[in-house]
């Protein structure tokens, strides 16, 4: 018999502790063999095998980021769910779903110790996630990525209708494997009969596609200082590190930006807010390596800085990033300086960091981006679509990819 306890003078049995609910008594998000239930406490016993992550996680490490999870919440941006084995209720893996204006992007990992079988699980707790946000959440469209080694999983999303819309070449590692990286889309029905298929919007292009030869990375001459704080030098800009002052020039250029097409509409930049961010970067003495690295490009001339460029979301058991780059000087524009700064910022990623593969991801309209990023080397890898609202649709984004090997043999000015 329970214990009892007395409240206002009547006795009420005291409950027991609740348990985790199992498939038999659960109907949201239940599949043939999986099943999806928001992290509890209990699960941190088996953090291994649903956190993805490479290094070990002990009981207390992920007890402590689900604490730090359930107090936030799930919410408006981001929320995470267990994957349930239904045999037995053994989580096995996780779901995450990142909400984005228009679109949910889903990032799934189960176990790579359950093999193809998991594959499967994993495939079924996607269509199950991506069907509930079309259908119940009403949201235009769903994203998901996934490795190309994972056949069982590519059968599932296909044949629920999901389609392959980009490939970045080796961006994962899966068993000291290089394999592509593949990501799906799934429209809702309703929206492509009103939109139309994203997929047959014609891509804007401009520039002829071929690559240019590398300009030449230099070295000062005997007996000339190099300039101040440069780390990589070129024939007319050089890189150096980020400083307080340039977030205060950087933030004066924003408000004078010219052109909505590089992104989502021109925008203010607090120059606090822009110092805080990007020199929080460089704090990597007390930590993990850095996730975003930013510099500053400089005329070798009058060292003015002239804009940036940078390595962000960079992944270093992969050892892959994103790479951007912005001239906030408009004068210097089309005339080689963005380039002449990107190529020391590939032989930064290639050679110092050793970084395999680096990406890119432009806007449609942005004709003149994606022309310069096909004169560096980088091969179009297909496209991300209906990503946020724009103008009078939905935009969409062409991305890009570039390998190590590939830059290296690329003509040498």
């Amino acid at each position: 018999m329970p214990e009892s306890s007395t409240i206002s003078g009547t006795e009420r049995p005291k409950a027991d502790k609740p348990t985790l609910i199992g498939a038999g008594k659960q109907t949201f998000l239940v599949g043939e063999h999986v099943y999806l239930r928001p992290i509890v406490e209990d699960d941190a016993a088996s953090g291994t095998s649903w956190r993805n992550t490479v290094f070990p996680q002990s009981t207390a490490t992920t007890k402590g980021w689900i604490e730090e999870h359930l107090a936030k919440g799930n919410g408006e941006e981001k929320e995470t769910f267990a994957i349930v084995r239904r045999a037995g209720d053994r989580v096995v893996g996780s779901i995450a779903l990142e909400y984005e204006p228009t679109i949910t992007v889903l990032f799934a990992h189960v176990d790579p110790i359950f093999g193809e079988q998991g594959q499967t699980w994993k495939g079924e707790a996607i269509v199950l996630a991506a069907r509930w946000q079309l259908f119940e959440k009403h949201r235009l469209m769903v994203h998901t990525d996934i490795p190309a080694s994972e056949g069982a999983t590519i059968a599932i999303l296909t044949g629920a209708g999901m389609r392959e819309i980009a490939r970045f070449r080796e961006k994962c590692l899966v068993d000291g494997r290089r394999v592509d990286e593949l990501i799906f889309d799934f429209p809702h029905p309703v929206w492509v009969e009103r939109l139309g298929d994203p997929l047959k919007t014609e891509l804007p292009r401009a520039g002829t596609g071929e690559a240019r030869p590398v300009p030449t990375k230099t070295t000062p001459e005997p007996g000339s200082a190099p300039p101040r704080g440069a780390r990589l030098i070129g024939e007319r800009v050089y890189l150096r590190a980020f400083t307080k002052p340039d977030a205060e020039q950087a933030a004066v250029w924003a408000m004078r930006e010219p052109e909505a097409a590089f992104s989502l509409g021109r925008g203010a930049e607090s120059p606090a807010g822009l110092a805080r961010s990007v020199l929080e970067e460089q704090k990597t003495e007390k930590g993990p390596w850095p996730h975003d690295i930013t510099w500053m490009v400089c005329l070798r001339e009058t060292d003015e800085p002239i804009g940036w460029v940078g390595l962000s979301d960079i992944d270093w058991v992969a050892r892959i990033a994103e790479t951007g780059s912005w001239i906030f000087r408009p004068e210097y524009r089309g005339g080689g300086y963005g380039s002449e700064a990107k190529h020391l910022l590939l032989a930064y990623a290639f050679d110092n960091l050793r970084l395999h593969m680096v990406h890119s991801w432009v806007l449609f309209n942005n004709t003149r981006s994606a022309a310069a990023l096909r004169k560096q080397g980088y091969q179009e890898a297909g496209r991300v679509t209906w990503c946020f609202p724009y103008k009078d649709g939905i935009g969409n984004m062409v991305v890009f990819d570039l390998l190590a090997d590939e830059w290296r043999t690329l003509p040498r000015a």
